[in-house]
């Protein structure tokens, strides 16, 4: 693997603003990011067409490039098997505009993670809805030349948690070639999905992006902070060939007031690592 193929998010800097996040990456010499997209830093909400291209503009003036748009939709009410057929309607609405962000930055993925539904409500009858959700954002990125990245999620509402979950989604809606599989360390580590068996059961063709971080398990820590097999999960990637982008995603509120140190830690710790030399 390649220093090129990793990527910083803005996760961490949620008490600063873009601007700032942006300056402390150039004296990093980090020029490839992968975009949050919520408050204090971009609201898709809020954003106009206008904004999107003021956005990429100053993006472009500052040689950054963004290898993946993450709109939040974690704690944003935003839920694409909603029963409700307005917030699947409002939650549809906002991955088609991140697609469309995506499509003005030059951005060649969208991450789109699993809907939910309460725990009495039937999970197979959310999965459809949310099958039909992603075929029609998949049909949408293919005319935007972006990618969806589908990612697992572990709480037991989510109803895609494993690699096994995911292949059940790209086997039912993968034949778009607008949406691809990922995997998130510190999520699928904890379920014993290791890099080896998510290419065993996705193919390798189907995963295109990787969110590094860790956990004891849960918390999305900075590398080797947790109790997570980061390191042998690394070398682990490395022997199965992956190529495609490693993007820092480290979320936990204990670092929101120091960035920079965290930033530091992160790179200290990739730099470390003999793949990455």
């Amino acid at each position: 693997m390649k220093w090129s193929q990793i990527a910083m998010g803005n996760f961490t800097y949620y008490y600063y603003s873009f601007a700032y996040f942006l300056d402390a990456m150039e004296k990093q010499n980090i020029d490839r990011i992968e975009l949050w997209l919520a408050e204090p830093h971009l609201c898709l909400d809020d954003c106009s067409y206008a904004g999107m291209r003021q956005f990429s503009k100053m993006l472009r003036e500052r040689n950054f490039k963004v290898c993946c748009v993450t709109p939040e939709q974690y704690q944003y009410p935003v839920n694409i098997a909603s029963s409700d057929a307005d917030t699947r309607k409002r939650s549809t609405n906002y991955f088609k505009k991140a697609i469309d962000l995506a499509a003005e930055l030059e951005a060649p993925k969208v991450l789109v993670a699993s809907g939910h539904c309460p725990q009495e409500e039937n999970r197979e009858e959310a999965f459809k809805r949310m099958k039909e959700v992603l075929t029609e954002l998949a049909h949408n990125a293919c005319f935007k030349g972006v990618q969806i990245v589908f990612e697992p999620m572990p709480r037991k509402i989510d109803l895609v948690r494993s690699a096994a979950e995911v292949k059940k989604i790209l086997d039912e809606v993968g034949f778009y070639e607008g949406i691809r599989g990922m995997m998130d360390f510190d999520i699928c580590l904890r379920q014993k999905d290791t890099p080896k068996k998510y290419m065993e059961i996705l193919g390798k063709k189907n995963i295109n992006h990787i969110h590094l971080n860790d956990g004891n398990p849960g918390g999305h820590l900075i590398p080797g902070e947790g109790v997570l097999p980061i390191k042998e999960a690394l070398e682990e990637l490395e022997s199965t060939g992956y190529t495609d982008d490693i993007s820092v995603e480290v979320t936990n509120s204990i670092y929101y007031e120091a960035p920079d140190a965290a930033t530091e830690k992160i790179l200290q710790f990739l730099r470390g690592l003999k793949m990455f030399k």
